[in-house]
C-alpha cells in the first residue's frame, strides 16, 4: 500500500486568481506605461528607460488582449510576465525614490511586493494544487500558507469519485472537487488508507 496520496483539486481561491490574471496584467501594464509617459515628458529622464518601459507595457498589453487563453492553458507564461511586471514596478519605485518622490516610490514598492507575492502563490499553485494525504496527516493548499492537519485533528474524511470532504474536531468542514474522477480501485485504496490512520473516526 502507498504511504502517501496526492489528489489534484479545484481550489476556489486559486481559480479566482487564474481568472483575475488578465485584469492584474492590465493594471501592471498601465502603471508601467503611465510611468514611461511621465519619463518621456521629463527633460532630464533617461529615454532608454522610457522606451524600455513602453516595450514592456506593450508586450503585456498584447498578452492581455490576444493571449487570454494562453494565461489559462500555459500558466508558466503567466508566471514569467508576473515576474517581469514585479521587477519593472520595483525599478520604477527605486527611480522615484532616487528622484525624491518618496511617497510615490513607497506606493510602487508596495505594488511590486504585491505582484511578487502573487508570483510566489501562482508558482506554488502550479507546483501543487493538491491535497496530500500521508501517514502524518493531511496537507491542504491555501492561498497564504498550506494547512497541515494531523490525524488527531480529523473527525472524518470522505473521499468520493469526484470530491473529498474533510471534517475536523473544530467543526471545520473542508470540501474540494477533484480535477479528475477517481477510479474504483483508487477510491478503495484511499478510503482504506484514511480509515487505517483515522484516530477519532
Amino acid at each position: 500500500m502507498q504511504t502517501q496520496y496526492s489528489l489534484q483539486i479545484v481550489h476556489p481561491a486559486f481559480e479566482l486568481l487564474k481568472r483575475s490574471a488578465r485584469v492584474l496584467h492590465f493594471i501592471a501594464a498601465s502603471v508601467i506605461l503611465i510611468n514611461a509617459l511621465h519619463l518621456l515628458q521629463a527633460h532630464n529622464a533617461s529615454k532608454v528607460l522610457c522606451y524600455t518601459q513602453m516595450v514592456i507595457a506593450a508586450d503585456v498589453y498584447m498578452l492581455v488582449f490576444f493571449g487570454g487563453v494562453l494565461l489559462i492553458e500555459a500558466p508558466r507564461l503567466n508566471l514569467v510576465f508576473r515576474l517581469i511586471e514585479a521587477l519593472a514596478i520595483f525599478g520604477i519605485a527605486l527611480t522615484l525614490m532616487t528622484d525624491g518622490h518618496n511617497w510615490f516610490g513607497v506606493l510602487h514598492l508596495m505594488v511590486s511586493a504585491g505582484y511578487l507575492f502573487l508570483f510566489y502563490r501562482e508558482w506554488r499553485v502550479i507546483r501543487s494544487e493538491a491535497i496530500d494525504i500521508s501517514q502524518t496527516g493531511i496537507s491542504v493548499p491555501n492561498f497564504v500558507k498550506d494547512a497541515e492537519i494531523s490525524w488527531h485533528e480529523v473527525k472524518s474524511i470522505i473521499p468520493k469519485y469526484h470530491s473529498i470532504i474533510i471534517e475536523t474536531l473544530r467543526h471545520q468542514k473542508i470540501e474540494f472537487n477533484l480535477r479528475e474522477n477517481l477510479k474504483i480501485d483508487e477510491l478503495g485504496q484511499i478510503d482504506e488508507f484514511c480509515r487505517k490512520h483515522l484516530v477519532n473516526g
